[in-house]
């Protein structure tokens, strides 16, 4: 197993490191979205992850350069003494910190604390995405209806042996969406390649529709902790109107029976990601916060 180095030195997140990260979100359960290690393995190319150890804490280090960012220390409820001590060393920025970590910051003169509404997690009951109850939804379920009526489609679970299909469903929507000259779309294209690279060897859900025997719409999901399913992938055809709540909705009914909440990750600052993701009425946003000294 590749071994760790202890801080300040890194070593890029590697596949091999994954046991250490699953034991410790296993005894830490995490709230936000990117603490799973297909997350964060399948982001390492894009973010430039890379990882030491401080206090038995693992320590992720985005990017390159000045400043140097940070992401929550994983492995203990209370990271507050090692963050401090990361941020008085390199005069760094801790991102992406959950709510419950910034008390003792916001109660120290010497650090700033700023919350970054972007990268705040949409989280839904699961039961309210399944069963679009009431008034609110109404638009939601006048969608689904209407797709249904216009296509004859099916919905399929996705597993290994799917990999060249979804792969293909993916370059064909990355073409209607010029993936190549957009670096958030190419991205995400490299990590969809990842996570299907690696599908068996990550604990994921997965489920797709197809209409007239090809896939135009699929999801891929894992559990982020006992109660909550976070979705990392979804997309459809943009041409199939109603198709994208379809797929929510499907993958849902069949994948997320064991789950009360369903995280559905953060908007990014995308004006229509965020009027979509607020048109399913969250019931409340996992908070993430911005660390840093002042001055």
């Amino acid at each position: 197993m590749l071994q760790i180095p202890d801080y300040p030195q890194f070593i890029a997140l590697d596949f091999e490191h994954k046991a250490f990260f699953d034991q410790a979100f296993k005894k830490y359960p995490p709230q936000i979205s990117e603490f799973t290690f297909t997350n964060l393995f399948s982001w390492r190319e894009a973010y430039n992850y890379k990882v030491s150890i401080m206090d038995g804490l693992f320590i992720l280090r985005l990017g390159v350069g000045d400043p140097a960012c940070f992401l929550q220390p994983i492995g203990a409820a209370d990271p507050t003494e090692t963050m401090g001590r990361i941020l008085e060393d390199t005069k760094g920025v801790f991102m992406r910190i959950s709510e419950n970590v910034t008390g003792f910051f916001e109660k120290n003169s010497r650090f700033k604390v700023e919350e970054d509404r972007d990268n705040c997690d949409y989280l839904y009951l699961t039961s309210d995405l399944v069963n679009l109850p009431g008034r609110k939804y109404d638009g939601k379920r006048n969608q689904i209806k209407k797709f249904k009526s216009g296509y004859d489609y099916v919905y399929v679970d996705v597993n290994v042996a799917d990999t060249a299909l979804i792969l293909g469903f993916e370059e064909t929507w990355c073409n209607l969406k010029d993936c190549d000259h957009v670096e958030g779309l190419n991205n995400e294209r490299q990590v969809i390649h990842q996570i299907m690279e690696h599908f068996s060897d990550f604990d994921l859900m997965a489920g797709a529709i197809k209409v007239n025997g090809k896939i135009r719409a699929m999801a891929i999901a894992e559990a982020l902790n006992a109660d909550t399913l976070v979705m990392h992938i979804l997309k459809a055809d943009p041409a199939m109107a109603g198709l994208y709540q379809v797929m929510l909705n499907d993958f849902l009914r069949v994948q997320a029976k064991a789950f009360k909440y369903v995280n559905l990750e953060q908007d990014l600052g995308i004006a229509g990601l965020r009027a979509s993701k607020q048109s399913y009425q969250p019931i409340s946003f996992i908070k993430k916060y911005t660390i840093s000294l002042k001055n």
